[in-house]
């Protein structure tokens, strides 16, 4: 249904990928994986807001289709081979489950230079904000800073069934400065794992950036 919108966005420049999420009968999230080449956080929001313009211009143009800007969003596309080179080492899950014994809680455990640091958060039956409580217990070992929640959702595409999590995050690094952050990951084995994975497409890509000697 959609397949024309898709390939009129992969067409425009810079963009690598992108996924529809359906709402409705209407698209209620567009998510765009982009070559980003700017060098600082300023230059960053303005590149993502050019490549915005150039794909709601492109629907306008081609499908008639006025899309809300606040509808799209953008995230930096890094291939394999980059980010070896680039992102290496980086925070790499270890696991991410549920454990019954000796207590109901979740378990996120997390690898980086060459140390494993281990979070747990009580099973309050929301497992998507509990797996957030443990991934921020891991990460706050780590001497990265620390994240707030802004919001945690599971999206359904209901044309394809696919299930995301789509996760905003407040990122103070540990010199103070602030930043938000947005990661998504399909759903395609155990809810904390996917949230796991949808909180480092977000942080790990600012790690490198707050501290560049460490890569």
């Amino acid at each position: 249904m959609y397949q024309t919108v898709l390939d009129t966005v992969r067409s425009v420049q810079h963009v690598k990928d992108c996924r529809i999420i359906e709402e409705n009968g209407e698209i209620g999230q567009l998510f765009v994986e982009a070559y980003l080449t700017a060098s600082d956080d300023e230059q960053r929001t303005q590149e993502i807001k050019g490549i915005i313009r150039s794909i709601l211009g492109a629907l306008a143009i081609k499908h008639n289709l006025d899309l809300d800007y606040r509808k799209v969003k953008v995230v930096e596309f890094k291939s394999d081979e980059e980010s070896m080179e680039e992102v290496h080492p980086r925070i790499q899950i270890v696991a991410a489950y549920q454990r019954r014994l000796p207590r109901p809680e979740i378990v996120v455990e997390l690898h980086c230079f060459n140390n494993t640091y281990v979070g747990t958060a009580p099973n309050t039956g929301d497992a998507a904000q509990d797996t957030f409580a443990a991934f921020n217990q891991a990460f706050q070992q780590m001497g990265f800073g620390n994240l707030q929640l802004i919001y945690l959702q599971i999206l359904t595409n209901d044309l394809s069934q696919e299930r995301i999590v789509l996760v905003k995050v407040n990122y103070t690094r540990s010199d103070q400065i602030q930043d938000e952050l947005l990661g998504v990951a399909e759903i395609q084995e155990e809810l904390p794992l996917a949230v796991v994975k949808a909180i480092l497409s977000a942080v790990n890509r600012r790690i490198i950036i707050a501290y560049p000697n460490r890569t």
